[in-house]
């Protein structure tokens, strides 16, 4: 596994207007992959994926006779585009641009990688679900605090590392996406179908803030929501989230020791174990008659 890397135990709203920024920016790399990427029934082709040696949000390779992916340096608050062997081949900082600005200069290095920009346009998400800021009505980019930008890549970071070990321990796992709409990274793991055909999931991820917790966050999240009485206890500090949604979560201000790195690791770990193990007690999958 990649070394966990100590995170501080924020208080509440210290990260949102970083992680605002850095949500409107993937959506570069939302667009691109739903204009030139293969599509896919899960849309997952609009999504990206935590590269752990960047350290950076990179999107689907879009394929052609000069294949390249689109990226997003959360660091260095840079939209990037990579070539076939993952190296920088361009780069926009984004303090001080707009959304429409950094959409015409991506559009202008797809061209030069002969794929036809004209169909990257910024997806639509359902009103009311995803977070309004200036930056959508032509405000500009602002990077802000470096250190603020740094602390949100460890969870993207971290996350990425423990969901591999959550993959190889089920059957039937989902590839670990980040999904442009939430900008959560999970996998999904589906449990046996019921003898009534019913389709049994459990998100495991984490959510970098929303409008249930200002704050990152881990989730552990059954469907169907199971009843809310009577719900089972979680380790690692963990508890139950009821209201819309249903699932254990774990927020960063209830981590221990902020800068103990290995403490903050068995944590997270005790509280994805047990979540996933009283989520599956509490869907209670039966295997299908023979």
């Amino acid at each position: 596994m990649n070394v966990w890397q100590a995170i501080a135990t924020p208080t509440p709203d210290t990260l949102i207007e970083s992680r605002l920024q850095l949500h409107y920016a993937v959506q570069f790399i939302a667009a691109t992959g739903a204009a030139l990427a293969e599509a896919l029934p899960d849309y997952s082709h609009t999504s990206l994926s935590w590269n752990p040696h960047l350290k950076a949000f990179v999107g689907p390779t879009i394929q052609g006779t000069n294949p390249f992916q689109v990226a997003i340096d959360p660091v260095a608050f840079a939209l990037v585009v990579l070539n076939q062997q993952a190296e920088q081949v361009t780069t926009l900082p984004l303090h001080g641009k707009s959304m429409g600005e950094g959409l015409t200069w991506l559009k202008q290095e797809v061209a030069k990688r002969g794929q036809d920009p004209s169909a990257i346009v910024f997806l639509d998400y359902p009103p009311d679900d995803f977070p309004t800021h200036a930056l959508a009505q032509g405000g500009l980019f602002e990077a802000g605090p470096e250190a603020n930008r740094s602390e949100l890549a460890s969870y993207f970071h971290n996350t990425h590392a423990l969901l591999q070990y959550v993959i190889l321990a089920y059957e039937e796992v989902s590839e670990i996406h980040i999904w442009p709409h939430h900008f959560d990274i999970a996998t999904l793991i589906t449990l046996p179908k019921t003898q009534a055909d019913q389709t049994l999931t459990i998100g495991v991820g984490l959510s970098p803030g929303d409008t249930s917790y200002h704050e990152p966050y881990w989730y552990v999240s059954p469907y169907p929501y199971p009843e809310t009485t009577n719900l089972p206890a979680i380790a690692g500090d963990g508890f139950w989230h009821t209201q819309h949604w249903v699932g254990a979560v774990l927020p960063a201000s209830c981590l221990h020791s902020g800068e103990d790195a290995i403490a903050q690791q068995h944590q997270v770990e005790a509280f994805l174990e047990s979540a996933i193990k009283a989520s599956i007690a509490l869907l209670k999958p039966e295997p299908l008659e023979s």
